[in-house]
């Protein structure tokens, strides 16, 4: 029976055969390294060697990581904040169930309402920007927006 662990074995032999073959072939065939090329890379490699340089690569790896591990953090905080919002808001909508039973629906009913004149105004505002400058349009009062509700009302 053949293995992956056996294809990847001899693919690997294969071609760690080759790669030296190959190598030794463009030196015969006349492809000498640009000068220009080694030049660059030998000014890399010493300019990485300075110790200026190297303090700066190991901050800034230092940087990275503390970066990935803040990230990390918060998401974890994030999902912990929205698990800690959703129990709250099921435990106050138990509490206000438990006071008033037609409380909810009242409040159900006010943020239907709610959604509803924020789409309304999200379409208007989309329309104005469309249709021109705002001085075009009439103007009206605004209306008083909706406090939001809270376990504190």
């Amino acid at each position: 029976m053949i293995t992956s662990h056996k294809v990847l074995a001899a693919a690997l032999l294969v071609l760690g055969l080759h790669s030296p073959l190959g190598a030794a072939a463009s030196k015969e065939e006349g492809h000498a390294p640009d000068p220009e090329h080694a030049r660059l890379v030998a000014a890399r490699k010493a300019a990485n060697e300075l110790p200026d340089v190297l303090a700066a690569e190991q901050q800034s790896k230092a940087d990275r990581a503390m970066a990935h591990k803040a990230l990390a953090d918060y998401k974890i905080a994030r999902k912990k904040s929205a698990s800690s919002e959703e129990a709250y808001h099921k435990a106050f909508e138990a509490g206000l169930a438990k006071i008033d039973e037609g409380a909810t629906a009242i409040q159900e009913k006010e943020r239907a309402a709610f959604r509803e004149r924020m789409l309304k105004a999200r379409v208007a505002k989309k329309v104005g920007k469309k249709s021109g400058p705002k001085a075009a349009e009439p103007e009206e009062e605004p209306a008083e927006p909706e406090e939001k509700t809270s376990p504190q009302n």
